[in-house]
């Protein structure tokens, strides 16, 4: 795994969160917050979040990234929001 991905996986487990469960966007900036991450491509994100193998998550997230106005073969953050609990 390279630095970048073992970084971000630490800060998830330090925070308590599962990547899963995690909700994100995708921008050309970082919001500057504990779970904003700069990924190098598309293809480290999908690495990241462990959907190499499966075709249509990849191309779900890359629709995403599409639609958030970003080139997916260059930089960009995510930034990666704790799962909102429903009260009831």
């Amino acid at each position: 795994m390279n630095e970048n991905l073992k970084t971000i996986h630490e800060a998830f487990k330090k925070l308590g969160i599962e990547v899963s469960a995690a909700q994100y966007s995708i921008t050309e900036y970082s919001l500057n917050t504990d779970l904003s991450f700069k990924f190098t491509n598309l293809a480290e994100f999908v690495t990241f979040l462990e959907i190499g193998h499966d075709a249509g998550k990849t191309e779900l997230v890359k629709a995403k990234v599409v639609e958030a106005s970003v080139n997916p073969d260059s930089f960009f953050y995510v930034n990666f929001y704790k799962p909102k609990v429903v009260e009831l």
